[in-house]
């Protein structure tokens, strides 16, 4: 029994993309941050790791018979875990995590719709999927914002750099999602305009952040950072996880913007050698 439980715990967390869950509350905490940190963010922070998880799971679910052929390793080709067991494990997730986002449930329903929409079909669309991919990550950083505004209130104006913010999360992993197009063929590698246009994104914070009148030197040091992820020529899944945990440090840029608490910035701060940590153990993509 010793042996069988960290087995089947192993598989679960193959499903999940272990490293990958350590950048889903920072999209929350940018949008909660931004609109005025009213209430307390933890309902959308279960909300969006259900989401999250929920999406993950109906992802291999639905690439089941694709990953027999590309990935036979994969949890579900490999006959660890059944396919019907990781479907209803997704749905389950789903409606809990809709369930979890009581204050801002209409902004987690269109994030769940998003997802079944880009599992069921849109992933399938040359362009399309890309663009559903980001959406999902845009309307997460939203939900924070949902969550943390009475759903008895009026919604006000949404702040400019809310806006901004979803923005600019939809366009990295719109980007980060073209690079991974091929992450299933070993000598895939993308070319190089590709594999630097998420530090040209980073850059162009400076002058948005200009724009927003915020004028800030911290988009100059998060593609700093960047830049030596994007000078190693690892295969294509090693950059695409890489990229995905470079997520916390730009949601930490976004958290700039506002007056967050030292504390929490640090515990945000210490995800990104966390989900480090754990992609040596589980691969993120």
């Amino acid at each position: 029994m010793s042996r069988r439980a960290p087995s089947k715990a192993r598989v679960w967390l193959e499903l999940l993309r272990l490293p990958n869950l350590f950048t889903v509350p920072g999209d929350v905490l940018v949008g909660w941050a931004l609109v005025g940190q009213r209430g307390c963010p933890v309902p959308a922070l279960c909300a969006s790791l259900c989401l999250y998880a929920a999406g993950l799971l109906l992802n291999d679910w639905r690439d089941a018979p694709i990953d027999a052929r590309e990935r036979p390793s994969r949890p579900i080709p490999s006959g660890r875990v059944r396919r019907r067991t990781v479907g209803l494990a997704g749905l389950a997730l789903l409606a809990l995590g809709v369930l979890f986002a009581w204050g801002g449930w209409p902004t987690a329903a269109a994030l769940a719709a998003a997802i079944l929409l880009y599992d069921l079909g849109a992933k399938d669309v040359p362009g399309l999927g890309v663009a559903v991919m980001g959406l999902c990550r845009a309307l997460n950083v939203l939900l924070g914002a949902a969550c943390a505004w009475p759903s008895a209130a009026p919604l006000p104006p949404l702040p400019p750099t809310l806006l901004c913010a979803a923005v600019f999360f939809w366009a990295y992993i719109l980007l980060v999602s073209v690079v991974a197009r091929d992450e299933a063929d070993p000598d895939a590698s993308p070319a190089l305009p590709l594999r630097w246009s998420p530090l040209l994104l980073t850059l162009a914070l400076t002058a948005v952040f200009w724009l927003l009148g915020r004028p800030s030197a911290w988009p100059l040091a998060a593609a700093a950072l960047l830049g030596p992820i994007l000078l190693r020529r690892g295969d294509v899944p090693a950059l695409v996880g890489a990229l995905i945990r470079f997520l916390i440090p730009l949601q930490l840029l976004w958290l700039t913007l506002a007056p967050v608490p030292l504390w929490l910035l640090a515990l945000l701060f210490l995800c990104w050698p966390a989900a480090a940590l754990a992609g040596r153990r589980v691969a993120g993509s």
